[in-house]
């Protein structure tokens, strides 16, 4: 018998690219020890939808995760938070380094942390219309 998978598997993914860490509100994204990640922070409602969405928008690899509240986002990153000037976001840097291991609520705040998903890990399915298309095509090779 196939059993369908239930919403009761250990790992929640919302949305392509990332993970749950923690239980909902249980604090920001930390590494291993605990330290804190650096990170780029909008002051506005998102979804963590939304917030994956803006920090895809800082377009940098070292993007650990993502963390969200009713009322703000943040973008962690392994390494120092892109430059904030002129930008619509406050960068401020920490300490954390590597993965998302787990969370910290020293802060009190209740963040909900996301660990991002390194490319090519998430489950294949998610775009079966990634196949190369490769339609047949009248014109000869040109050599010359």
């Amino acid at each position: 018998s196939t059993e369908s998978p239930t919403t009761s598997a250990p790992t929640v993914h919302p949305f392509t690219g990332y993970e749950q860490v923690g239980g909902t509100g249980a604090g920001e994204c930390a590494d291993k020890d605990g330290g804190l990640f650096s990170y780029a922070q909008y002051n506005e409602n998102a979804s963590a939808e939304d917030c994956a969405i803006k920090c895809s928008g800082l377009a940098t690899s070292a993007q650990v995760g993502l963390g969200v509240t009713s009322s703000s986002c943040r973008c962690y990153f392994d390494g120092s938070a892109p430059d904030d000037e002129g930008q619509t976001f406050t960068s401020v840097d920490e300490s954390g380094t590597g993965p998302v291991a787990g969370v910290n609520n020293e802060s009190g705040e209740n963040w909900q942390c996301y660990r991002r998903i390194a490319a090519g890990t998430v489950e294949p399915t998610t775009k079966p219309t990634e196949v190369p298309t490769v339609s047949p095509t009248t014109q000869a090779p040109v050599t010359q």
